[in-house]
Parts: structure tokens; sequence; C-alpha cells
């Protein structure tokens, strides 16, 4: 189908396309775009224009091009200077439809990653009568760089201004303002966790959705040291606003990667960081500063302070356990508890890794350990602190093993979750046949939590970790997160007698 539709936002019309099941918008800006003086600054409404723009294609985006050439996720880079922008799927149009609302952040390891790709068309939200929004955002040191002058959080502030854009235009494309539920995965459920904590988004949304987001934990001291860094890796003499805004993207995107390393001492120092769990996990992404994020989430759901709207949070079985080809080379003669401990596994874990995964090879062994202290036990600790406070939250594990891979890693849920099993890409990571069955029943899940802000499923508290395991068939466990709810009890044991 080729015929259009014309809608009417805040800042002028917008032409969409009119496709079998959905109305799909493309590129609306949401904000202007981020250059000159504004750029490193907090996002501004847009100036607006007159007629009717084009929604037909995606907007420009943040990201120069994809961050590895894996099987996952296609990120299309579309070039252009009004990067904050937004695609929005819907069934409907009109204030009288009044449907509920998805807004997506995508992931890309807080550096990379992209909306405008297949796996994230909202057509099979529509069929069910969720309208979608999938939002751009500042990347790497752009979002989230520590720069004197500047605000921080800069990613975040756009979220949030992409939320605000929502509150007062989606009833124009069938969406109701008051029944907003926001989602992520990866990077973009980091971000889903930090905005449940900050002030600034609370009453922008009803409920959440988090599909393997890191907790946020980058203290300002750090995120100032890297900035530092960075102006020395984009050899600049001053490191101040003026001296960043004459810096191409490009420039600064090659500092980041010239920070990053490929070698096998930078592989190494990064495992170690990781699993030592004592340094943040990247260089760039949420940064508790005070005042967009005042605390990490599990300290604020400690004190109260997070917000206490309905999540449903899940990982993957085997999220990252493929290791670079440069650290498989280096674990040729395998892993074992002393090999751990020397890359930073606390040893109560060391020793317990190699008899839980006894048919694991050395990079998968250490890629469940990287899977655990990033994913899955952060998972754990915020459903446990969220159910302790009694906030409605539900789990869910997804160990569908992929026929690629034979293992459920980072993004194989997606296409599920989405209902996109037939797009771009998805055979790479989830075979020719992955099964419908399972599709249909967890992107039903979504959209019954979308709609009703609640699932099929008991929710968690302190005393029953229960949680939906999706597989072939799936089911409801009683505490599937036994060994990972265990290694945190002993993680804590230890930390306290070290205290």
């Amino acid at each position: 189908m080729n015929e259009t539709v014309v809608a009417a936002t805040s800042t002028g019309r917008v032409r969409g396309q009119r496709r079998e099941h959905s109305l799909a918008f493309r590129g609306i800006p949401y904000a202007a775009a981020p250059v000159g003086e504004l750029r490193f600054a907090a996002p501004v409404p847009h100036p607006g224009w007159d007629g009717v723009r084009d929604a037909l294609v995606n907007g420009p985006t943040p990201s120069l091009g994809p961050t590895t050439d894996s099987y996952s996720i296609p990120e299309p880079v579309v070039p252009g200077d009004e990067v904050l922008n937004l695609n929005v799927f819907t069934p409907a149009l009109g204030a009288d439809a009044r449907l509920p609302v998805y807004v997506w952040i995508h992931g890309g390891g807080f550096v990379g990653g992209s909306p405008g790709g297949a796996w994230f068309d909202g057509d099979g939200f529509a069929r069910r009568g969720v309208v979608t929004v999938v939002i751009t955002y500042r990347l790497g040191f752009e979002g989230y760089g520590d720069l004197p002058g500047a605000p921080g959080n800069r990613a975040l502030r756009d979220v949030i201004a992409a939320l605000t854009w929502v509150a007062e235009n989606i009833s124009a494309f069938g969406g109701d303002p008051d029944r907003v539920t926001l989602g992520g995965q990866s990077a973009g459920g980091s971000a889903v966790l930090a905005l449940l904590t900050s002030p600034a988004a609370q009453g922008l949304f009803r409920a959440a959705v988090c599909h393997s987001g890191p907790v946020p934990d980058i203290p300002l001291a750090r995120a100032q040291r890297v900035g530092a860094d960075m102006a020395e890796a984009a050899d600049l003499a001053e490191h101040d606003l003026t001296s960043w805004r004459q810096v191409p993207r490009e420039r600064v995107v090659a500092a980041e990667r010239a920070r990053a390393g490929a070698d096998l001492l930078s592989a190494v120092r990064d495992l170690h960081r990781v699993l030592s769990g004592r340094d943040p996990i990247t260089d760039f992404g949420p940064v508790i500063d005070g005042d967009i994020l005042p605390a990490d989430p599990v300290t604020a759901i400690g004190s109260g302070t997070a917000a206490q709207v309905p999540l449903l949070l899940g990982v993957t079985s085997h999220e990252f356990n493929l290791i670079t080809a440069v650290v498989e080379r280096f674990l040729a003669s395998g892993v074992s508890a002393a090999v751990l401990m020397g890359l930073g596994v606390p040893p109560v874990l060391a020793r317990a890794y190699p008899r839980a995964y006894p048919d694991f090879s050395p990079a998968e062994l250490l890629g469940q350990a990287v899977t655990d202290r990033v994913f899955r036990m952060p998972a754990v600790r915020v459903a446990l602190a969220r159910g302790e406070a009694a906030a409605p939250t539900w789990l869910w594990d997804f160990r569908w093993r992929s026929p690629v891979t034979d293992r459920a890693v980072h993004c194989v849920d997606l296409p599920f979750a989405w209902h996109r099993l037939g797009v771009d890409r998805v055979a790479r990571i989830a075979g020719p046949h992955p099964p419908v069955d399972l599709a249909e029943e967890f992107h039903g899940e979504i959209v019954r939590f979308v709609r009703d802000g609640a699932v099929s499923w008991p929710m968690v508290t302190a005393q029953a970790p229960v949680a939906k395991v999706w597989d072939t068939p799936a089911w409801v466990g009683r505490d599937p997160f036994r060994f990972e709810r265990i290694a945190l009890e002993q993680l804590d044991l230890d930390r306290t007698a070290v205290d």
C-alpha cells in the first residue's frame, strides 16, 4: 500500500504511511538538532515547520556505523543533524482511540545501535491494539561523557524529552498519554532502570519493561576521569565545551574506539573490571550524578525513592557467552578456578562455575561468568529489592536455545518479544525456523503488560523469586534463578566480612 496519512503534532503536521495493519510515521523530531551551541547541551524543543513534513523514512541516527558485524540486530545508519527523532506505529489516529503506548529505547552498549531496523517495527503491536514509539538518543561521549560546562546524562535527558513529546502528542496518533509503558533492551534497559530512579522522569510513564539491562553504576568521579582521558585520546589541548564543539563526530567516535582497545591486554583488563565487580562495566552509560540520577537503582529502591510503577524484567540465560577470539586463544589451555580468580571472579564463584557448567568450553565458562555478573545477578538483585519494597515486579528467564549458537544469547529474545521472526537477520541468530508459538506467547505477555500493567504469572516477593522461563514449552518456576540468588548471598556475606 502506498497511501499516506497526515497527523498533527505540536510542532507541525507529519505525513506517514498507511499499511495493511498499521500506520507508520518515521523520523519525527522530538527536539532540536544538537548542533552548534546546542551540541553537548540538554535537548530543547524543536522550532517546528510549516506545511506537512514527510515522515516516511527513518530519521538521522546518532550512530555513525554498527559497532560490530555480528549476526545480531540490524542497525541502519542515516546521516544528518536532526538525530533526536522517533518513529510511531499505530493502529489508528485520533484522540478517541486512547490506546496503550509502548515507548522503546534500543540497545547498543551505550555507543551504538539504531531504532530504524525491522526488528523494532511496531506492526505486531499495532495488530494487538498498542501504539509503539521507538526513539533515538545521543550515544557514547556525546550522550554520556562528562564535560565541564555541559549537563551530564544527556542521553537520559533525551529520553525524558522524548517522553515529554509523547505526553503532549501521542493522543493525535491514537495513544493514551496516561497509559505509557517505557521499555528497552541492554543499554536501553539500563536507561529504563535509571529513569525509574530519576525524579525528572516521574509521571511520564506508568510501567516499565527491561530486557537484559545492566544496573547503572558509573560514579561521577569515574565519568570525570573518562572525560579527561577522552580529551587526550581526541588530542585536545583543552578539555572544555568550546574545544569539544569543534571536534567532528567521527573523531569523537574514533577516540571512543581507541580507548576501548582490541588487543589481549585490553580484553583481559576489561574482563577483570567486569568480573571483579569493583568498577563500572563500560566507560559510558548512566552516571550517578546526584541530579538526573541521584542514586543507583538498588539503593533507590531500598530507600523508597525509586518509582513504584509495575516493572517487568528479564534476561537470557547465556547473554555474553561469545567471548572475543583474542581471549579465546588465551583460554585454549582451559579455565580453572585459579584462572577465574586471576581474572577477578570472587573465590566463592570461581570454585562454583566449573562444577555448575562442566560441559562448557573455556570461553563459554568465562562468558557465563560475565553473563551472570553483568546481567543475571543484577536482574535478580533488582527484582528482590523491589519485592522487599512491595513494588509490583515480574521476572523472566529466556532459555530457548537457538540452533545457531546452542545457547540463549544476548538479543535472541527480541524477535520473539516484538513478534518479528521473519525479518532481516533474525535467522542469523534464531535459525531458519524459530518457534512461532513461543513468539505468540512471549509477545502476548508484553502486550498484556503494556495494556494492563500485569502479566499472567505471579509477582516476585522477597520470599518467592518466582519467574517465567521462556522455552518450548514455557513454564513458571518457583526459584529458577537459584544459582544467581545464592551467589548474591555469598557475595554479600564476603563483602560484609571484608567491611
